[in-house]
């Protein structure tokens, strides 16, 4: 695309997605900016909707106890962050330019950085799902789990699938906001497998005094109208379907020929960047880091706000003409609620390893919603003190790993 004299003084960033990870890097970045640097350096998100979702709160949306997860972007964005609504269909790295489909039609987009924050979405691999199950990885969905099992007659038989955190928080929050109804949880393996034995039977404690019906190994095939259909051929009925068993990402850089793993996420190296594509930064669940730096990574809030801010200071960096700093994120805690009055707060090491100490009960349940509050007052101190947000560093890199080399497949 041709560039006027205007444009030939400016340097344009471009942030596809404004979730943990985009409304961090946009709002990191531009508060790290000179006055300087502001006046050549225009950023711009690009997001489908003009609200900021707190993902970590869709469970209690889809009970009823939260009436939305939506904040107005301009709540947490900082004011000199344009904001595009519209969806990003194509990318074309070898001219640096975008395409998005707006309300008022399509548009070619250049930029000289482009931040690729596109977050994750619920799997609908599954036959059916789309169709008669209610997915909450995203505000719509929760919305509509919440419509389903609002006005839930005594006995109605609510299934959940999926043995991880989504899963059993939601069921937790349902199951205590609608007590007479009937709640099943699949887990196609075991229930929480990342924790510890001593952490997985005290969630499934607190599961039983919620009367929910806790069974593991049941691999579901199919979704109908009357239920689940299981690998052994039995069919589970239900009421309300809720799918909440695995995420996908969206395809835009398998599509746009990019580096992807398996999954479609965006291959990049330790300080963010695209392969091949320096310019290209990747953050959040749509981004994978080489094994020996990132590893340990899993989707979460918990990895996307460090990512993001890291994706900040790799863009900071290359407009500075200086090489970016390998990004370096761990874990301190791992948090699972349990209903509005119960938790469990697991410490973990930089590597997401269980320690000894963790936290249940009211406690626990105050932390985690301390917690939660803290994740968007973060984003917005980020608007007028950069680094105000700061997370644990990652583990330790054994002396000669190459962190610099592809991700996995």
């Amino acid at each position: 695309m041709p560039r006027t004299d205007t444009r030939a003084a400016e340097r344009s960033v471009v942030i596809i997605g404004a979730g943990y990870a985009g409304v961090m890097a946009a709002n990191r970045l531009r508060s790290s900016l000179t006055n300087e640097e502001a006046e050549q350096i225009r950023i711009l998100v690009i997001n489908p909707l003009g609200s900021f979702v707190e993902r970590i709160r869709l469970h209690q949306v889809a009970a009823g106890t939260t009436r939305t997860a939506s904040i107005p972007l301009s709540d947490v964005l900082h004011s000199d962050v344009r904001l595009l609504e519209g969806i990003t269909v194509l990318i074309d790295p070898g001219s640096q330019v975008i395409t998005v489909e707006t309300a008022v039609g399509r548009l070619t987009l250049h930029y000289d950085f482009l931040v690729y924050t596109v977050g994750s979405l619920a799997s609908n691999s599954v036959p059916g799902v789309s169709t008669y199950a209610h997915t909450i990885a995203d505000a719509g969905g929760a919305l509509r789990a919440q419509a389903a099992i609002k006005n839930a007659r005594p006995g109605m038989r609510i299934i959940m699938v999926g043995g991880g955190y989504t899963s059993i928080e939601a069921a937790s929050e349902i199951a205590e906001q609608h007590p007479d109804a009937v709640i099943t949880l699949l887990c196609g393996g075991e229930l929480a497998e990342s924790m510890t034995p001593r952490a997985r039977a005290s969630v499934r404690k607190s599961l039983e005094r919620l009367n929910i019906i806790v069974r593991s190994g049941v691999r579901v095939m199919s979704v109908t109208q009357q239920g689940m259909v299981t690998d052994s051929g039995e069919l589970i009925i239900g009421d309300v379907c809720i799918w909440a068993a695995s995420f996908a990402v969206p395809k835009l850089a398998k599509d746009s020929g990019l580096a992807t793993d398996s999954s479609g996420r965006l291959k990049v190296d330790a300080c963010l960047r695209a392969w091949n594509h320096p310019n290209i930064i990747g953050a959040g669940d749509a981004a994978v880091m080489p094994r020996t730096a990132g590893g340990h990574l899993r989707m979460g809030c918990a990895a996307a706000l460090p990512m993001g801010s890291s994706a900040a200071r790799t863009v900071l960096a290359q407009l500075r003409g200086v090489e970016p700093e390998p990004a370096s994120i761990g874990y301190a805690l791992q948090c699972l609620s349990l209903g509005r009055l119960d938790s469990f707060i697991q410490v973990v090491g930089p590597d997401d390893s269980p320690r000894k100490l963790w936290a249940r009960g009211r406690t626990g349940a105050w932390m985690k919603e301390a917690i939660c509050r803290m994740t968007v007052r973060a984003l917005q101190e980020e608007r007028i003190r950069p680094g105000a947000y700061k997370a644990p560093k990652g583990p330790r890199i054994p002396p000669r790993m190459d962190i610099s080399a592809p991700a996995g497949p």
